[in-house]
């Protein structure tokens, strides 16, 4: 029926329609926003907007050049990510309906499996991502009343509230998919209600910070892809495992303030998969949050492990062993990291820290030299403490 229902509704859209796609909402142009790129040239935010002006411009290579060259700057900038996840279903604007039938060319394939990965490592880094960026890559969904009328209440409800998911409308994604639920009467018969349901509106929640709602919903999904009680020809697919969801799920009792059912959580996903490196990132916040220090620094030095190829990982080890007191491990893994990260300017500002700590002036001064050489305007008040630094070590 899912099917039937998918194909009737691709009926009533056009060509023109299934290739539109909507723009993104930006406050500036291409011009203005390449310019603050320039003045902010080691800002990934700066430079991720400027991949969504090009996106609209329709000039995908240079928007992955942007999304790209703002993970180089910071490898954990979950936004990028997550528009490189879609740039794919923005360069052909019928994959999603290719994946759907399962006729996806053979040299799209490859472009697919990175979109797959990208977005799992963005919601990895980040579960509350914005999700919007699925809008300009996405066609426009058909009318609410049109749906209605041509196929059913339900379907309306299910292909309006992806559509205000993307759109960032998440009380109104979450009231639509509630009143879905409604409809199928899943509340008795939750096995009706479709994962992509379950993931979206779990989503929503935890923006709204609806917390209950939304590990019910994560907690379901993970039961069921531990008992591979999958949901078949879902329209919109969520291409996430087992351990990820258990992750998600530890993620939101974290962000509830839950610690003592969140660490279990976080620790079962890395019994699973000891590489799950933001698990270890977040065991070591909660433990330096709490001054554990030897714990944190045991949980910072896993996520280099795990991940040896973000030297951000590097950063937080050494802010971690500051805080300690140990500051000349601090220093040199901190020195580690600065070398990997040519661009990235905090870890400057620790590094002087560190330094002044230990009494060595001129190696301070140099750090924090180097930080207000590199901030970008955001950091206009950490700029301002590394003056005040520097004043202090004259």
């Amino acid at each position: 029926m899912r099917r039937l229902a998918v194909l009737l509704l691709l009926a009533t859209m056009s060509a023109s329609a299934l290739d539109a796609q909507r723009r993104i909402k930006l406050p500036v142009g291409l011009s203005e926003l390449q310019a603050a790129a320039v003045r902010d040239s080691n800002d990934p935010a700066a430079h991720y907007n400027v991949a969504l002006a090009y996106w609209n411009e329709k000039r995908y290579d240079d928007a992955e050049s942007s999304f790209r060259l703002a993970l180089q700057l910071d490898p954990r900038f979950a936004p990028a990510r997550l528009g490189l996840a879609y740039l794919p279903y923005a360069r052909r604007s019928r994959l999603w309906i290719d994946e759907y039938r399962g006729t996806v060319p053979d040299d799209w394939k490859p472009a697919l499996e990175m979109s797959n990965r990208e977005y799992r490592h963005a919601f990895l880094i980040d579960p509350m991502v914005d999700i919007r960026i699925m809008a300009a890559a996405l066609p426009a969904s058909p009318d609410f009343l049109d749906v209605r009328n041509y196929l059913s209440e339900v379907w309306a409800l299910y292909f309006q509230g992806f559509n205000d998911c993307q759109e960032g409308r998440y009380e109104d994604c979450r009231g639509r998919f509630n009143s879905l639920i409604r409809e199928i009467d899943g509340d008795r018969y939750p096995r009706r209600i479709p994962n992509s349901v379950l993931w979206y509106q779990g989503l929503a929640a935890a923006q709204l910070k609806e917390y209950p709602l939304a590990t019910s919903n994560f907690r379901l999904l993970l039961e069921r892809e531990g008992t591979r009680e999958t949901a078949e020809e879902e329209l919109v697919r969520v291409p996430l495992r087992t351990n990820e969801y258990r992750y998600f799920l530890a993620t939101l009792h974290h962000a509830a303030g839950a610690i003592d059912s969140a660490l279990p959580l976080y620790r079962q996903a890395l019994e699973n998969d000891i590489g799950l490196y933001m698990a270890h990132v977040r065991v070591a916040n909660i433990h330096e949050a709490q001054r554990q220090y030897p714990q944190a620094i045991e949980s910072r030095r896993a996520a280099v492990n795990a991940n040896p190829d973000d030297p951000t990982l590097l950063t937080d080890l050494g802010v971690t062993l500051g805080k300690a007191g140990q500051f000349k491990e601090a220093a040199d893994v901190l020195l580690q990291a600065a070398e990997a990260l040519p661009r990235e300017p905090n870890t400057r500002f620790w590094l002087g820290l560190a330094h002044a700590q230990l009494g060595d002036k001129a190696a301070a001064r140099a750090a924090f030299e180097q930080f207000i050489a590199l901030a970008p305007s955001r950091l206009e008040r950490r700029v301002e403490a590394a003056r005040q630094q520097l004043a202090a070590l004259n």
